[in-house]
C-alpha cells in the first residue's frame, strides 16, 4: 500500500515483516528533492557522513562522476565498511535508464543502475542525505530507495535575449541542475552567440561558439543535453533590426517577422541553426520558435503565392525541419499560431470559456487543421505551451489532437511570468505541478520548464520555481506548496532555513506589488514605459492637502516598511545560518532595500507636507538625503548582480524594436531597473530648489 507522507516527501512503503521501525522525528529530518519513486526502512546501522571513506568500483571502465560532497573519495579496492560501491547491473529492471536502486546499512552505501547516468542520479540522492545528516549532525536511517523518473526528458530553458552572465555561472548552473536531476537545458540564444556564417546577428559581447560548445560538454558529462533555440518565423527583431536584413522582413515597417517566401529567409536562417548546431554539439533538437508571428503573408512574395496564413506558417515549418533532419536534429515548434490560425488558440488559455462551448469550438474549426495535416511535418515535435491552467479543456483537446494524429507534443510550463527582480504568483507552483502530472498521464515527449528573460531577473531568484519543476517532473506527488518550499529551503540553503518562518520569498513576493506602482500616477512595470505619470509632490503653501490625496499610497508604504523590515531581518538571520548559496540571499537583500527606498521617500514626503512652515526645510533636508541615499543603493545592487552578470550592453549595441516593450529592453545601461526612481528623484531634485533652495 501506498501512502503518500504528507509531512516531508517520502513514500513510505510499510511492511511489518521486514521494514524497521525509525522514529519519524528521524526521518521527517531528511528532505529530497526529487522525491524518490520508493523509500523503504531497514534495520540494523545507517550512515554518518563522516563515515564515508572510499568509493568501490565494479563492471565500469572509469569511476563516475562524483560531485559535492563526495568528490574526492578515493577509489577503494574492495566493498568495505565507508565504502560506496558503485555496480552497473544489466538485469536490474527499472521503467527507466535513468534509475536505480540505493542501498543504505550497516556504514556502507550499494548503488545499482543498469547505465551510468542511473548511477549518477543515485550519487546525487546520496549527496542530499549526506548534506542532511552534516547539517544536522544526524544518521542516515538504513534503507532501500527504488528510484526512476516519470517524464523521460525534463528540460529547463535558458535565455539569453537581453543578458548574458559570467562564464563560471553557466557552469555553477549546470552542476545546481544536475543535483536535482534535471537532464536538459533549451537556450535561446538570440544576439547573444557568436555566429560566424552570419556575424553582423552577433552582439559585441557574444559567447564564441567555442566556449559555448565546452559549457556543453561540461553539461553532457552531467548527463544534461544542451539544445538551441534560434527564433524565427516571428521574434526575429534581433536580425531584422539590422539594416542590411531589411529586405527579408515580411512587413517592411517591423522588424518582427521573416518573409516565409523569400529563399534569403532560410539561406540566414540555416546559418545561424549551424552555428547553433556546432555551439551544442551533444543536443538532438533544434528549437525553432515561430510563435507569436501576428499577421502573415504581407510581403509581395506572400501575396502572390496565394497561401493562407497557416498554410504559409506551415510552410516554414516544413522547410526548417528538413534542415533539422538533415542535420540530425529533432526540430521543436511552439504551437500557438497553427492552434490560432485555426481559431482554436483562445481555447487552450481561457478558463473563462464553457467546457461545452470549447466542445463546440473544436467540433467547428478543428476540420480545418485535419485539412491542413497533410502539410504538418511528421518529424517536428509540437510544444504545447500553457504557463496558467493546463487541465483546462481545450488544452487538453489539443493534446490529444496531437497525439491521436501521430503528431508528437511536448509540454511547455513556466518558472516565471515576465516580473521584474524576480518571480511572482509562487513561482507558479500550481501552474508547474499541474502541467507535470499532465505529461506524465499523457505521455507526452517531454516537459519544458520557461524562464522568459523580457524583464531579466537574476537567475539566482528563480531557482524555486525550478527545484518545484524538478520536483513535480521526476516523480508526481500531489503535495502542498507549503512542503515544496519548505524542502527548497532546506536543500538550497540549509536545515536550518526550513520552517516558515523563513518565508522571506514570500513576503516580498507579497510587498512588491506596491513598490511597482508606488511613484506613480499612471503607469506600471511590465513593460518599458513609453509613458508614465509620476506622484505630484506636496505644495509648501498647503500643509496637509498632499497627504490627504495620497492617503491610500501612503497607508501602503507604512505597511511597507513593516513588510520590508521584517523580510530584512529574516535575510540577515538566514545569511547567518545557511551553508549553502548565500549569494542568492544576498540579492534578495539588495532587492528588498531598494524596494523599501520608494516607501521611506514616501513617508519623509508626507512629514514634509504635514510639517508647520517653519519645520518644512528641515523636512527637506532629510528628502533630500534620502535622494542622494538612492545611488549608494544602487551602487550595492549593481555591484551584487555584476559578480555574475554582466551589467548593461556594450558600447554601440543596437537594441530591438522592442515590439513587445520588453523591460529590459528599454536601456543599454542598467537605468531600465531604476526607471521610476531615477524620474521621481530627478523631480524632487527639482522641486527642492523651488520649495527650500536645496542644491
Amino acid at each position: 500500500m501506498k501512502l503518500i507522507c504528507y509531512s516531508w516527501l517520502f513514500i513510505l512503503l510499510l511492511n511489518a515483516n521486514s521494514f524497521a521501525t525509525i522514529p519519524p522525528s528521524i526521518r521527517d529530518r531528511f528532505k529530497l528533492l526529487p522525491q524518490p519513486q520508493k523509500i523503504e526502512w531497514l534495520s540494523g546501522t545507517g550512515l554518518l557522513y563522516r563515515d564515508l571513506q572510499g568509493v568501490f568500483i565494479k563492471d565500469i571502465n572509469t569511476k563516475p562522476l562524483m560531485t559535492g560532497i563526495l568528490a574526492n573519495l578515493p577509489s577503494k579496492a574492495f566493498n568495505a565498511a565507508g565504502t560506496v560501491s558503485l555496480v552497473i547491473s544489466k538485469q536490474l529492471s527499472l521503467p527507466s535508464r535513468e534509475g536505480y536502486v540505493m542501498k543504505i546499512s550497516d556504514k556502507k552505501v550499494l548503488i545499482e543502475a543498469s547505465e551510468r547516468v542511473g548511477l549518477f542520479y543515485g550519487l546525487q540522492t546520496l549527496s542530499q542525505l549526506l548534506e542532511d545528516a552534516q547539517d544536522q549532525q544526524i544518521e542516515i536511517p538504513a534503507c532501500r530507495i527504488t528510484d526512476y523518473p516519470e517524464i523521460a526528458y525534463r528540460a529547463v530553458h535558458l535565455d539569453l535575449k537581453h543578458h548574458l552572465d559570467a562564464g563560471h555561472y553557466y557552469y555553477d548552473m549546470i552542476d545546481r541542475l544536475a543535483g536535482i536531476k534535471i537532464n536538459a537545458i533549451i537556450v535561446e540564444f538570440e544576439d547573444k552567440l557568436g555566429y560566424r556564417k552570419s556575424p553582423l546577428v552577433a552582439g559585441p559581447n557574444a559567447i564564441s561558439i567555442e566556449e559555448f560548445a565546452a559549457i556543453s560538454k561540461y553539461a553532457q558529462e552531467r548527463f544534461i543535453e544542451i539544445s538551441p533555440l534560434v527564433q524565427g518565423l516571428g521574434h526575429a527583431s534581433f536580425i531584422l533590426k539590422h539594416e542590411a536584413y531589411k529586405s527579408l522582413r515580411d512587413n517592411l515597417s517591423s522588424d518582427w517577422v521573416f518573409d516565409p517566401m523569400n529563399p534569403a529567409t532560410y539561406y540566414l536562417q540555416f546559418s545561424l541553426y549551424e552555428d547553433a548546431i556546432a555551439a551544442t554539439p551533444y543536443g538532438k533538437y533544434l528549437h525553432v520558435g515561430g510563435d507569436e508571428v501576428g499577421e502573415l503573408g504581407m510581403s509581395a512574395l506572400s501575396k502572390a503565392s496565394g497561401l493562407q496564413p497557416l498554410e504559409l506558417q506551415l510552410y516554414w515549418l516544413k522547410k526548417v525541419t528538413d534542415f533539422a533532419k538533415q542535420h540530425n536534429r529533432i526540430p521543436i515548434f511552439w504551437d500557438d499560431m497553427i492552434l490560432k490560425l485555426a481559431n482554436l488558440y483562445e481555447t487552450t488559455y481561457d478558463a473563462t470559456i464553457p467546457a461545452i462551448e470549447v466542445k463546440q469550438r473544436w467540433d467547428k474549426n478543428a476540420p480545418l487543421l485535419v485539412k491542413t495535416l497533410p502539410l504538418f511535418p511528421k518529424e517536428c515535435v509540437y510544444m504545447r505551451w500553457n504557463y496558467d491552467e493546463s487541465k483546462i479543456t481545450g488544452n487538453q483537446l489539443a493534446i490529444d489532437w496531437y497525439k491521436a494524429n501521430n503528431l508528437s507534443v511536448m509540454a511547455a510550463t513556466c518558472a516565471t511570468l515576465y516580473s521584474t527582480m524576480f518571480p511572482r504568483t509562487k513561482h507558479q507552483f500550481q501552474p508547474i505541478k499541474d502541467f507535470c502530472q499532465l505529461t506524465a498521464e499523457k505521455k507526452m515527449n517531454g516537459i519544458l520548464c520557461t524562464v522568459w528573460d523580457d524583464a531579466s531577473p537574476h537567475l539566482e531568484t528563480i531557482w524555486r520555481g525550478l527545484y518545484n519543476f524538478a520536483l513535480f517532473s521526476w516523480n508526481y506527488e500531489d503535495i502542498s506548496m507549503d512542503l515544496a518550499h519548505a524542502t527548497f529551503r532546506q536543500r538550497f540553503y540549509s536545515t536550518a532555513l526550513a520552517p516558515a518562518s523563513f518565508n522571506f520569498q514570500d513576503l516580498l513576493e507579497e510587498a512588491t506589488p506596491f513598490w511597482e506602482t508606488a511613484l506613480l500616477q499612471q503607469g506600471d512595470r511590465e513593460n518599458y514605459p513609453k509613458n508614465f505619470t509620476l506622484i505630484d509632490l506636496p505644495h509648501a503653501e498647503m500643509s496637509g492637502t498632499w497627504s490627504k490625496n495620497y492617503h491610500e499610497k501612503l497607508s501602503r508604504a507604512s505597511t511597507g516598511i513593516f513588510q520590508h523590515t521584517t523580510i530584512d531581518r529574516q535575510i540577515k538571520m538566514a545569511q547567518k545560518l545557511t551553508r549553502r548559496n548565500q549569494y542568492a540571499l544576498s540579492l534578495f537583500d539588495v532587492i528588498n532595500e531598494l524596494q523599501m527606498y520608494s516607501c521611506q521617500l514616501l513617508l519623509l514626503l508626507k512629514q514634509y507636507d504635514q510639517a508647520a512652515k517653519a519645520a518644512k526645510h528641515e523636512k527637506a533636508v532629510l528628502i533630500k538625503k534620502q535622494v542622494e541615499k538612492f545611488a549608494v543603493i544602487r551602487t550595492r545592487l549593481e555591484a551584487t548582480y555584476s559578480k555574475t552578470r554582466i551589467m548593461g550592453n556594450p558600447e554601440g549595441y543596437q537594441l530591438d524594436s522592442n515590439f513587445h516593450k520588453h523591460l529590459a529592453n528599454g536601456t543599454n545601461n542598467t537605468d531600465w531597473m531604476f526607471v521610476y526612481e531615477i524620474a521621481m528623484n530627478q523631480q524632487i531634485n527639482e522641486w527642492l530648489l523651488q520649495v527650500s533652495s536645496i542644491k
